[in-house]
């Protein structure tokens, strides 16, 4: 994607763009001589102004010495600037009926604020000044350090995030996309303020950020409020992505926990976002576990009554992602189940998918895509993410290209992905590990014959 710059006295030449049939709206793009990235979605009828500011620094950049750094600046930047105290921020948005927060992912970080489009210059300045102005004083860092080990043991009780993050190690391995996202209590113990600050002012650059806006946009008045971050030290090529290593060896692990019922996720790697193979993969997912009328709902729910629910998901990250199975059940259940999800998953790769399986998966993702995307939010954060990761696929691009996904193409993508031995996490009571392990020693050896 092209964006012009005029000599080096100029502000910006923006790039406009027509909206999406799908969705509508003027799309505008410009990039600042500092590198930053400005992009908006005039929404037409809209009174709301979504801005989010997308930071190129997630948890798989960071080393073991600042693993959770990335999110405890999420957390400090919050507490205070050279203007306004940690109230007095909260209180600018909340005081015009707004939200304001944050999030940080495995590969980016984002601050975002939502208000009536009559604030939309509060809402910018507010978080112009955190991100550049912020104090990140020592008592804000030992206060928030307190909040953050409280965060990390909220997470380790709920068994459902649990085992997410079990696969996801045991598929990636301990760093990078292996990596909780919010540390562990020993790095975050350890995490200094200088730590912190350097990591700040290293990821926090003007061309490693995109600033994106939607619903009543005025994009032109909006790049002017963003000189701010002229100010930001340019730090060369401070991003280094530890290379994604794929543990493709097959493992059970089990964590015992004082719960009546066990919580499983059976997964396997799969495609990074830009790969082509995802695209009947998360038809496969859809068509397997995306809701009660797939086929491991209505084989393990609805006729033999062995869960409450079961569901099958795909998660993608630039260059790998994650496809799994997950349900909860009683102890005694789980090999059962695994059992009839190797069955179900062996059927697939043999013998595909009926045509109006096919197309009820395509017309899911169009609804659920269209649907994710009627407010100003969401689309915010989509023209955020997109233009961080310089994704340049419209919302028609992509349907078209799930339309045109195949019957044999996902069979012979679910084939692919099921041949490997899958890992499996269960945490809660006390389980019959060797069992499981049985289980899953025989599963290349039944998909092979299954073919």
């Amino acid at each position: 994607m092209a964006f012009d710059l005029d000599d080096a006295t100029a502000r910006v030449h923006p790039r406009r763009s027509p909206g999406s049939p799908i969705l509508g709206g003027e799309v505008r793009r410009s990039v600042l001589p500092s590198g930053l990235r400005v992009v908006t979605e005039h929404i037409p009828g809209s009174r709301t102004f979504s801005v989010g500011c997308y930071i190129d620094v997630g948890s798989r950049h960071e080393t073991d010495a600042v693993h959770g750094a990335s999110h405890f600046l999420e957390h400090v930047l919050f507490k205070g600037t050279a203007r306004r105290s940690a109230e007095e921020i909260s209180a600018a948005i909340e005081g015009v009926g707004g939200d304001i927060n944050a999030y940080t992912t495995k590969e980016y970080t984002c601050f975002y604020a939502r208000v009536l489009d009559t604030d939309a210059d509060l809402a910018v300045d507010v978080l112009t000044d955190m991100l550049t102005s912020s104090r990140v004083l020592t008592r804000d860092v030992e206060a928030e350090r307190a909040v953050i080990l409280d965060e990390i043991a909220m997470h380790a009780d709920d068994p459902a995030e649990t085992v997410q993050e079990l696969v996801t190690a045991l598929i990636f391995g301990e760093r990078g996309l292996g990596r909780p996202v919010i540390g562990s209590v020993r790095s975050i113990s350890s995490l200094t303020r200088a730590q912190i600050v350097r990591h700040w002012r290293r990821h926090y650059r003007a061309s490693s950020i995109v600033v994106s806006a939607a619903g009543h946009v005025d994009h032109d008045r909006l790049v002017d409020q963003l000189g701010v971050f002229d100010q930001l030290p340019e730090v060369a090529d401070p991003t280094r992505s530890t290379p994604t290593r794929i543990l493709d060896e097959g493992a059970v692990v089990t964590q015992i926990r004082p719960f009546e019922q066990c919580t499983a996720a059976l997964a396997l790697p799969s495609p990074g976002v830009f790969d082509d193979r995802r695209y009947p993969l998360a038809l496969l997912s859809m068509i397997l576990g995306g809701g009660m009328s797939s086929r491991l709902f209505v084989e393990i729910r609805e006729r033999r009554g062995l869960s409450y629910g079961i569901d099958a998901d795909e998660v993608a990250y630039s260059d790998a992602g994650v496809w799994s199975v997950d349900w909860q059940c009683a102890p005694d259940k789980l090999a059962e189940i695994l059992t009839l999800v190797r069955s179900i998953l062996a059927d697939v790769a043999e013998h595909g998918v009926n045509d109006s399986e096919l197309a009820r998966a395509k017309g899911q993702m169009r609804g659920q895509t269209i649907l994710s995307l009627e407010g100003p939010s969401s689309r915010m954060s989509r023209l955020g993410v997109n233009t961080l990761t310089r994704d340049e696929r419209s919302v028609g691009d992509l349907l078209d290209r799930f339309d045109a996904v195949t019957a044999d193409e996902l069979q012979r993508e679910a084939a692919a992905l099921f041949a490997h031995r899958p890992v499996l996490a269960v945490v809660g009571p006390r389980v019959a590990r060797r069992t499981l392990e049985g289980l899953l020693d025989d599963w290349v050896t039944a998909e092979s014959e299954a073919r």
